[in-house]
């Protein structure tokens, strides 16, 4: 008995030791399968990797513990049992601490890190549709804040981290770095296939962006591609098909029916003339000029006069002769002549004189055009991405190919892609492995005018201006008098307003061309926008090519030697064409322009990386050397008077002066500069407990003139303590992870300083030839540039960083951090002798400017179960910047010691220089951006009139004593309001930045079925509307009532004596001249006040995504890996002020201008398919 025990006891142990092999498939938490997932047999040197299919094979011994791991989600240990076959979920896991992030040169474990880092899921990149990286940005990471002057598919969008920390940052950018190497040169995220992206990692603080030296002062974005993962071929293939259409917030709530338009111009020529005043300032309120019938009866009879009829308005009231009714029983009595010509309605009115309202009478003969319905459309997008990627025991690949077709809903406005990507690595030798990755983009943007200064013509051709600014009196197309349409008699066609005389009223002729606000004269000035929009042509065409190699060498079982060389180079030739018959190439009889650009970056790295560990020590060291050179040209010419309007070749253009050679204006340029670097990083972790790391860098700038001044020395130290990982936290089973880190580093910042801003410069230059034919130069002339400094050096930004990590119950997680940044030797213009330098400024190292905030990222896992995952998250962050210190003689007496500053170029392009309605007040101890304008006080009861703030001072404290009409106590000190203008004083309002930027998203999961959705917002500051103080707010503009559209506010919402609780001044027909009848009373100063200032806050549907994966039994039944459909909803519906996007300015106070370019919002279908 004791034998036959032994022999079964042995057998079992016998069966227990065999090996035996596994199988199975590995799928994700979408249900498809996981390609290249890591399976391996814990405690011994046994893996693989799955296949294609997600499938595996893999030999065990029974009893043994098998784990299966991919990045980015949860690793799971199954025990191997009697059955052969274990099929694995891995589950998403986005804050898993053992998934890689990457950092300058290299990359870690995110547990291991001890500085601001954040990263950003690829799905949530490639799910949108977006032209652009940037674009996919807003709203995604703590801290991180976008915007865009422009609409345009295919611009980049602004990106700035944690605010600003010196004024030579106003129009600095964060660093972008693609695999490895900065890349400095203009929209180059729109350069990248979003379908080639495997992360995006920011770097915030000082501790990771150290290394990357003064580039990185600003913040680092680091783009990683995809690589081949382990296991046989794959093939993917993404189409997406959709619809742009322009956004919500693009359209204004403004008055459109010219009848709104009837009753404001009636109402302003009854105030005019019912209390009109001689005197500025004050009206006839208490005394009227006229009773109230002879008021309304004059309006109604002069409804329609303006310069040269009958009575004395100077001022047209900006209807012209649109007529949309016919009034029976009406007789016009004509008043002037030609373009000018008039009528004064008698018998009976458009306006019934007893209401101020259209008659009852009146017939409208026909609606006025939707000019949004003319000039927006509705444009097919669509989108094709191919890959295949792989990997053997020695090489993985990845090769892909995308277009991308993007037209905007205007015309002549679109972004055409072609992209094209080889990703290649391979293990040369045990210890030599190489590397080549290549990139090239085909890129084309067509970009008409969109608002003042931005592209080539004139404001006439902004589309913008057209159906939100200009006359919503105007038609596109010509009527008969029985407001029928007239149709060319050859074609049939619509004809349209382009030349006098051919639209018609009741009236005869109008005044006004299409744009409504000039008389037509010839056809020369009548701006038809959709000719100009179907002829003429701004398109930029870019080859863009990036190429990147290295090699690594490991030798002495821990050195690590790496070498990269990578050269970016884009080639741009923009083309600019203006037909002859109308818009902005009339003066020159059609034009066109070319302009060449060529970028070309040169970077080189070497490091020498070497990593041990002894027991519970880990150790590793990094040393380096990086050299970048950069180098811009451009050429420009342009022809003039084409002889074929519409044939756009130089050919095609003789030079209007006379010329043999048809071209004119060649110039160009080109700029260069140099940056080399000796860098070092050490880190130390024990026991996976205890953290600390230290990185030195020896920056070297051409930018600088000096020598000593070129180099500086910049570092960084920080350190962490995993709580969570302590013996006597162990009870805790609630507290997955807790860690509190904290960094402080010195990093310095050339951003947003001229290439030349040390050098002095000159410029050299020959007016002609002595003689024709001669070819020697005549007019030499030598002009020195500013005065430079050539002491100029480095800005020390002195960052500190303390941050808190945590996951709670394996479902709750999230990051806090607190930082602020000191900026010493901070560039600034200082105060210098005139009668010395040529100049009262100079550029010194002589600011300190601090910046500081919050920032916070949560996120939960609210339903965790095989069928359902349910996932939210919420991120923000808030930043303030304050001016420590200045040079001396910046501040003004008049200002209390403090200054004023315009508003930056980073918003408006530099289009708005002192003087401007928003400018700044700065001082010391006081924000950056400490808005100082004009305060409106309300209306006036006693006049009607808006009512002004005004600080009383000794310089117009006895002006405001002399002054009619002033409310409160006038002493020194007091602010007091006032109906004159002149007399107003700007006030503070405080900080314009937001209070709270940020973004939020969920994810829902149901068996194959999935829903994402994804949302940015912003809370506080302040935004101040050129488009509502220049135009929607105000009546009484240059052209008078009727010359451009208004907002709805306005309509019973102006003062009258009947509505005396209004938020409008009384309106008034505009004057320049005649005092009688309301001259410089309700002119449009009273709009350029904070009237027109409103909260920044908004809330932004992102993306809305709904999809499903199609069951792996079916896949597998077809032989195909899987397939996914989906459809989604990108830039859906923005929450904010009417007509205005906040994410026009990244520092608030002030919009780009007039009419900008809303963005779109597309509809989209498409499918996945994996072989």
């Amino acid at each position: 008995m004791f034998l036959v025990l032994c022999i079964t006891a042995l057998s079992m142990t016998l069966v227990q030791a065999q090996e035996r092999t596994y199988s199975g498939v590995v799928k994700g938490s979408d249900g498809q399968p996981v390609i290249g997932a890591s399976v391996e047999v814990v405690g011994t040197t046994v893996g693989t990797s799955t296949g294609l299919d997600g499938d595996y094979t893999i030999k065990a011994k029974q009893g043994s513990k098998i784990k299966y791991s991919f990045l980015g989600t949860k690793s799971v240990t199954v025990t191997a049992g009697g059955s052969t076959t274990i099929n694995v979920t891995l589950e998403d896991d986005a804050q898993a601490l053992d998934d890689v992030v990457v950092v300058a040169f290299g990359s870690t474990k995110k547990k291991d890190l001890t500085g601001s880092i954040s990263t950003i899921d690829s799905k949530l990149i490639s799910s949108q549709a977006n032209s652009t990286l940037s674009k996919a940005l807003e709203g995604a990471i703590p801290g991180l804040q976008v915007s865009s002057v422009d609409g345009q598919p295919g611009l980049d969008m602004g990106i700035r981290i944690r605010g600003i920390g010196t004024a030579s940052q106003n129009n600095s950018n964060a660093l972008v770095v693609i695999d490895g190497v900065p890349n400095t040169n203009s929209s180059v995220l729109a350069t990248l296939n979003p379908k080639d992206v495997e992360s995006i990692t920011v770097l915030k603080d000082a501790a990771s962006t150290a290394l990357w030296g003064s580039r990185g002062a600003n913040g680092v974005i680091m783009v990683t591609t995809k690589r081949g993962q382990q296991g046989k071929a794959k093939v993917t293939f993404e189409g997406k098909w959709g619809i742009n259409m322009i956004s919500n917030n693009g359209s204004p709530d403004l008055m459109r029916d010219p009848a709104d338009y009837y009753e404001m111009a009636w109402q302003g020529i009854y105030n005019s003339v019912r209390y009109g005043a001689q005197d500025q300032y004050t009206t006839n309120l208490k005394s009227p000029n006229m009773s109230h019938e002879e008021a309304a009866l004059f309006a109604s009879q002069h409804l329609f006069n303006y310069t040269g009829s009958t009575t004395d308005f100077t001022g047209r009231n900006g209807l012209y002769n649109w007529m949309y009714y016919d009034v029976p029983g009406a007789t016009y009595e004509s008043t002037g002549s030609g373009v000018n010509r008039s009528a004064t309605m008698t018998g009976a009115y458009l306006i019934d004189p007893a209401t101020g309202k259209i008659s009852a009478d009146a017939r409208r003969l026909y609606d006025p055009d939707d000019w949004e319905d003319m000039l927006y459309k509705k444009a097919f997008r669509q989108e094709y991405n191919v890959s295949v990627s792989g990997a053997t025991d020695k090489t993985d690949y990845y090769i892909s190919a995308g277009y991308l077709q993007d037209p905007s809903y205007i015309e002549g406005s679109h972004f055409d892609r072609y992209n094209v990507r080889s990703n290649i690595n391979t293990q040369v030798t045990k210890w030599l492995k190489a590397g080549i990755n290549m990139g090239y983009s085909r890129r084309s943007i067509q970009s008409p005018a969109t608002r003042y200064g931005r592209n080539s013509g004139a404001a006439v051709q902004n589309v913008f201006l057209w159906a939100n600014g200009y006359s919503p009196m105007a038609s596109m197309y010509a009527r008969d008098k029985n407001g029928n349409y007239v149709l060319d008699e050859k074609t049939g066609d619509k004809v349209v307003v382009d030349g006098p005389g051919v639209q018609y009223s009741p009236l005869d002729p109008t005044g006004g061309s299409v744009l409504g606000r000039y008389p037509v004269t010839s056809r020369a000035n009548a701006y038809d926008v959709l000719y100009q929009l179907e002829n003429d042509k701004d398109q930029t065409i870019y080859n863009d090519l990036n190429m990147r190699g290295y090699v690594e060498a490991k030798f002495l079982k821990d050195f690590t030697f790496n070498a990269n060389l990578a050269v970016d180079e884009s080639f741009s030739v923009r083309d600019r064409y203006n037909n002859k018959l109308h818009g902005a190439g009339v003066s020159e009889r059609g034009s066109m322009g070319r302009i060449y650009g060529d970028y070309m970056n040169i970077n080189s790295q070497q490091t020498l990386n070497w990593a041990h560990d002894y027991g519970k020590h880990h150790v590793d060291a990094l040393i380096g050397h990086e050299f970048n050179w950069m180098r811009t040209s451009s050429m420009n010419y342009k022809a003039s008077y084409s002889l074929i309007d519409g044939f756009n070749t130089f050919a095609n253009f003789i030079n209007i002066n006379g010329s043999t050679s048809p071209l004119s204006g060649v110039g160009g340029g080109e700029d260069k500069e140099a940056l080399e670097g000796y860098f070092a990083r050490a880190n130390y972790v024990y026991d996976n407990k205890y953290y600390a790391t230290a990185s030195l860098r020896f920056d070297g700038s051409s930018k600088f003139r000096n020598v000593s001044d070129q180099w500086g020395t910049f570092w960084s130290v920080g350190g962490a303590w995993r709580i969570s990982a302590e013996n006597w936290m162990q009870d805790a089973t609630w507290l997955t992870d807790l860690k509190i880190r904290a960094d402080y580093g010195v990093i310095g910042n050339q951003n947003g300083i001229g290439r030349y801003a040390g050098y002095q410069t000159w410029t050299y230059a020959a007016t002609g030839y002595t003689t024709p034919g001669s070819y020697t130069p005549s007019g030499w002339k030598l002009t020195q540039g500013a005065f430079a400094n050539e002491n100029l050096t480095w800005e020390k930004k002195k960052t500190v960083d303390v941050g808190l990590d945590f996951r709670l119950w394996d479902r709750f997680y999230g990051t806090l951090d607190w930082y602020q940044t000191i900026t010493d030797d901070a560039i600034w213009d200082a105060p210098v002798s005139y009668a010395m330098t040529g100049q009262r400024t100079l550029p010194m190292n002589s600011a300190r400017m601090r910046n500081r905030g919050f920032e916070l990222e949560l996120g939960v896992d609210i339903i965790k179960t095989p069928d359902i995952l349910w996932s939210f998250g919420v991120n923000g962050g808030t930043y303030s910047t304050t001016v420590l210190e200045v040079p001396e003689g910046t501040g003004s007496d008049a200002y209390g010691g403090n200054w004023t500053a315009s508003i930056d170029k980073w918003d408006v392009q530099g289009a708005y220089l002192n003087g401007s309605p928003v400018i700044y007040l700065r001082g010391i101890g006081k924000p950056y951006y400490n808005l100082y304008m004009y305060k409106y006080g309300g209306v006036d009861s006693n006049t009607g009139l808006p009512l002004y703030a005004s600080t009383v001072s000794k310089d117009n404290i006895s002006a405001l004593q002399q002054a009619k009409h002033v409310y409160g106590e006038i002493r020194e000190g007091n602010t007091v309001y006032t109906t004159d203008y002149t007399l107003a004083t700007r006030q503070e309002f405080g900080d314009v930045t937001p209070d709270f930027v940020g973004g939020f998203n969920t994810s829902f999961r149901y068996k194959n079925f999935d829903l994402a959705a994804t949302f940015a917002f912003q809370i506080g500051g302040y935004f101040y509307s050129n488009n509502y103080s220049d135009w929607w707010y105000n009546p009484q503009n240059n052209d008078g009532i009727g010359s451009s559209h208004l907002s709805k506010e306005l309509k019973g919402n102006t003062w009258t004596p009947d509505n005396t609780g209004a938020k409008f001044p009384m309106v008034f027909a505009y004057s320049t001249t005649d005092k009688v009848h309301g001259a410089n009373i309700g002119s449009d100063e009273s709009m350029k006040t904070d009237l027109a200032l409103f909260k920044a806050s908004y809330l932004n549907v992102k993306n809305i995504t709904v999809g499903y994966n199609f069951p792996q039994k079916w896949m597998d039944k077809i032989g195909i890996g899987g397939i996914r459909v989906y459809a989604s909803l990108d830039n859906f519906w923005m929450i904010c002020k009417n007509g205005i996007d906040p994410r026009m300015s990244l520092t608030g106070g002030l919009d780009v201008g007039a009419m900008s370019y809303p963005y779109m919002r597309t509809c989209s279908l498409g499918v996945n398919v994996t072989f």
